[in-house]
């Protein structure tokens, strides 16, 4: 056989090496056609290819048949490897897509963990659940740093976090609600102004919390001097203490509405302008994964 520039041996063809492999599998030209819908003389061309490009005899063709040669034999090795390794990146293809044995780290505000985070992860172990989730609650200042360290994929934090040096947006900004009993006269209103909490005990949030300091802010410019009589960092407590008849609160309205099955109100304020906002973070440096970007999109619907 003339020989050939090295260079070209490598342009064996993926279709030749296809038509080979099919061949030692099955053992004949004509099975092999059958198996891949092409005629018989067209992979006797192919396998005449792949000797001439690879300058290798790897059939014998005594009276017509095909005896794999020993180099076949040694390529037919090779090619399995390969194979198996394609499988591999197929079977790792799929469960990706599935989110299969992949861990999802979340950081979340208390508010948010004791609202939708829930129901969200509920739902999404539902679809995914071969997908283990981490979920971190903290501070926004804590939590931030999760991000930067890696400790976390995503994070929602309190709207006074510092999120320079992060992707971040506005997850969500919500009015606050008057959260009282069922049983205060004032829960048969269809709405309340900051006026009718006037002489009420308050339970309030930390007096670093933004939502708290708006709050202090709206009752001044109406000229109000409010009466707090507990304060609390987060949301759910203060829900739970205007259900055991501590006072009424200005509050987060996610958390108030999960208290709602307890017997607790929750009742628009008309004024003051209060809202609770919360933000979204990534880490700049890290895609976001196909897992992270589901459940985003879940906590989204559970959003009013």
């Amino acid at each position: 056989m003339k020989s050939l520039p090295a260079h070209d041996a490598k342009a064996v063809s993926t279709r030749q090496i296809e038509v080979f492999r099919t061949v030692m599998q099955l053992g004949s030209a004509n099975r092999a056609a059958a198996a891949l819908h092409v005629s018989q003389p067209a992979i006797t061309q192919l396998l005449q290819q792949l000797e001439s490009r690879a300058q290798l005899t790897l059939f014998d063709r005594p009276k017509g048949r095909l005896v794999p040669t020993p180099e076949a034999h040694a390529l037919m090795e090779e090619i399995e490897r390969v194979y198996e390794g394609l499988g591999a990146v197929q079977r790792k293809i799929v469960a990706l897509q599935s989110h299969e044995d992949t861990v999802l780290r979340i950081g979340s505000l208390h508010a948010m963990a004791a609202s939708i985070m829930p129901g969200v992860l509920a739902e999404f172990q539902r679809r995914y659940p071969r997908t283990r989730c981490l979920l971190m609650v903290d501070s926004s200042k804590v939590l931030r740093e999760a991000l930067f360290q890696g400790a976390v994929d995503l994070a929602f934090l309190g709207d006074e976090a510092d999120t320079s040096g992060l992707v971040s947006s506005t997850f969500y900004e919500l009015p606050a609600v008057c959260a009282l009993p069922a049983t205060h006269p004032l829960a048969r209103k269809a709405v309340l102004d900051l006026v009718d909490l006037r002489d009420a005990p308050l339970i309030g949030l930390s007096a670093t919390d933004p939502a708290q300091r708006r709050l202090e802010q709206a009752f001044s410019d109406a000229g109000i001097t409010p009466r707090f009589v507990i304060e609390t960092p987060y949301s759910a407590t203060q829900c739970a203490l205007v259900l055991a008849g501590a006072g009424l609160a200005i509050t987060n309205s996610l958390v108030a509405a999960e208290h709602a099955p307890l017997g607790l109100r929750s009742i628009p304020i008309t004024t003051g302008g209060v809202h609770f906002r919360a933000l979204l973070a990534f880490q700049p440096r890290q895609a976001q994964s196909r897992a992270a970007q589901e459940f985003v999109s879940l906590c989204r619907q559970r959003l009013p």
